[in-house]
């Protein structure tokens, strides 16, 4: 009997909020984020880990379940995701993982830098506190290149990572324990 592979959909590690850069105008760039980034290898924003805004993601999904925000930072409709990854491989930051869908607490930022400089690009920055590390019953969560990240087969989805998180960067899909953002 074959195994059935499990339904996945894809997550934005990324929730915007960095300031272009100087000097750098959103209508000039190009419609694609691998050509934005050979452009600009130091990416764009103060942070040059976050979404570069392109839309290379929403060109790949056939299913028109990756759109562009008014912030320009990838969102996905998990109701119409069907994990099938062409965003995953469209993002040349690597900010779009796949999870299985009962898994809707995520971190929303994959700055690897210091909590002080990670705090002065981004408004909506992970400092790597470790406040989400020392809640997580399940153990979880862990700190990484200086964010948070979930170990997807551990979490039991209680949320306790986000209701805890100071800077509001680890949310709930579903909006249940998400708290504001300081």
């Amino acid at each position: 009997m074959a195994k059935r592979r499990k339904k996945k959909v894809a997550v934005v590690h990324c929730s915007g909020g960095s300031p272009l850069k100087a000097g750098i105008d959103r209508d000039g760039l190009a419609k694609d984020c691998a050509e934005i980034l050979k452009a600009y290898p130091d990416g764009i924003a103060d942070c040059a880990y976050g979404c570069l805004g392109g839309g290379s993601c929403v060109a790949a999904c056939k299913l028109k379940a990756v759109s562009l925000g008014e912030d320009h930072v990838a969102r996905i409709d998990r109701e119409k995701c069907v994990g099938c990854g062409l965003c995953v491989k469209a993002c040349p930051q690597h900010l779009i993982r796949l999870v299985v869908p009962e898994n809707t607490i995520a971190p929303q930022c994959s700055n690897r830098d210091a909590g002080p400089a990670a705090r002065k690009q981004c408004p909506n920055s992970c400092i790597a506190c470790g406040i989400c590390v020392k809640n997580c019953p399940a153990g979880a969560m862990s700190i990484e290149d200086n964010h948070a990240v979930i170990n997807q087969n551990r979490c039991i989805a209680c949320g306790m990572c986000a209701v805890k998180c100071p800077r509001g960067v680890i949310v709930d899909a579903d909006g249940i324990c998400t708290v504001a953002r300081a």
